[in-house]
């Protein structure tokens, strides 16, 4: 504006001049004329100027503004890349963890026992409650293998049982390690289990000769499928002595599956440095089998010696059969076990004979069997043989009829009746019933 005004200034000065120069020469009036033409174009042309300034000084003021933008947008599409990045990180750590999880596998059981005894000579029957919790996972490490731990609830001072009695007060109750292990499949159809593991030999049926709760430590060695031979093989150890050979077992099993539902095995326990030996400290002990006093070493025999000793070693050959089929739509299993120790010449041989109907599993469905068994009392060694029968004691015999019923899924109601004799065929022969009722849950 001010450039406009200006001009006009100068427009009306050199109209004055014309008018003062009025009487000048052609030449000098032509070019007065020319200069006020152009003086006249002036104001335009400021105009157009100051038009050029104004849209130059706002392009100079939005550079600013559209270089901030295009900052802020930069910005924006790194956080948004890494937010992005950030997201596929914790999508991989979730699907890593999902793939962890996957590999785990969680189990557990939870029983309550009611217990009743009635027992030659004893004045009263006997009740208890006792409750069994066992929690423990299998992780997949590869193809090849696999981990197992188990914690379950026990008297740590017995292999064969894994029961808490309620009684002392209400103190808490014990927990210890009942798996421990390694799985390896080294090619198909083999399995080599090192550590605290299940018992890897087949037992016919509901065979009492073996206690299912004792879990040996060691190494085992397995070969077969579901169909055909298999041979198992193991190494495990009983007691560790600092001065002497430690008490262990080793053996064997071969056998053969059939297609019609047929299982025939035979097998050899060796249990090593027993014979000779101090008992082994587990509760009950030496539970049945034949044993004297001595001194601390097994040496010197004594009435009144402080150390009880093992008086046979325990070399058992063992043969099982059984047969799994179905009577109409119904179950039936039919099995046999009969095992004789090598060592003793009497009072070493061992059986039993069984059946099972039906199979309590799904809901609504149950189950019926009996058995009935003698164990003379160096027949097993007794620190597998089951705990319940004859009250964990070799030299029982008797009848052991249960039944089970699944009201839901994974839940059983399960009655089992033992009718025996203690001591059977001795002066202290004694006639000892017990009754277990068990609800069980597995989850």
């Amino acid at each position: 504006m001010r450039n406009i005004m200006t001009a006009c200034v100068l427009g009306l000065l050199l109209t004055a001049s014309g008018l003062a120069l009025a009487g000048t020469s052609e030449q000098d009036r032509a070019e007065i004329e020319e200069l006020k033409r152009q003086v006249t174009m002036l104001p335009m042309l400021l105009a157009r100027i100051e038009q050029l300034e104004k849209s130059n000084a706002a392009r100079q003021g939005q550079a600013p503004t559209v270089v901030a933008a295009l900052e802020t947008r930069v910005t924006a599409v790194e956080e948004s890349n890494d937010k992005q990045s950030d997201q596929l990180a914790q999508g991989l750590a979730s699907s890593n963890a999902m793939d962890r999880a996957r590999n785990i596998k969680w189990k557990g059981d939870f029983r309550f026992r009611t217990e009743g005894f009635d027992i030659e000579g004893v004045p009263s029957d006997r009740w208890r409650q006792r409750i069994r919790a066992r929690l423990g996972l299998e992780a997949r490490i590869s193809s090849t293998v696999l981990a197992g731990l188990e914690i379950a609830t026990a008297d740590v001072l017995d292999p064969r049982s894994t029961n808490s009695t309620l009684d002392d007060g209400n103190q808490r109750k014990a927990v210890g390690l009942n798996l421990a292990y390694i799985d390896w499949k080294p090619r198909e159809g083999m399995l080599v289990t090192i550590g605290k593991q299940k018992q890897p030999w087949i037992k016919a049926g509901n065979s009492l000769l073996f206690d299912v709760d004792v879990n040996p430590e060691g190494v085992a060695i397995q070969y077969g499928g579901k169909i055909g031979p298999f041979a198992k093989i193991w190494g495990y150890w009983l007691d560790e002595a600092s001065s002497e050979a430690d008490g262990n077992l080793m053996g064997a099993q071969l056998g053969y599956i059939f297609e019609g539902g047929l299982t025939l095995a035979a097998g050899y326990w060796d249990y090593g440095a027993i014979k000779d030996e101090p008992v082994l400290p587990f509760t009950g002990s030496p539970a049945g089998n034949s044993s004297y006093t001595a001194d601390a070493s097994c040496i010197t025999q004594s009435p009144i010696g402080a150390t009880r000793c093992y008086t046979y070693d325990y070399n058992i050959a063992a043969a099982d059969v059984q047969w799994s089929g179905t009577v109409g739509a119904m179950p039936l299993m039919l099995f046999g076990t009969y095992i004789e120790n090598m060592d003793p010449s009497d009072r070493n041989a061992a059986y039993n004979l069984g059946f099972l109907l039906g199979r309590a599993a799904n809901p609504r469905t149950w189950e019926f069997g009996a058995l009935y068994g003698e164990v003379e009392s160096d027949a097993q060694f007794s620190a597998f043989v089951d705990s319940d029968f004859a009250d964990g004691l070799t030299q029982g015999r008797g009848y052991a009829v249960q039944g089970s019923w699944a009201p839901i899924k994974n839940m059983t109601m399960k009655a089992t009746y033992f009718i025996n004799d203690r001591n059977y065929d001795t002066p202290t022969e004694v006639a000892y019933k017990r009754l277990e009722l068990d609800l069980n849950y597995r989850f």
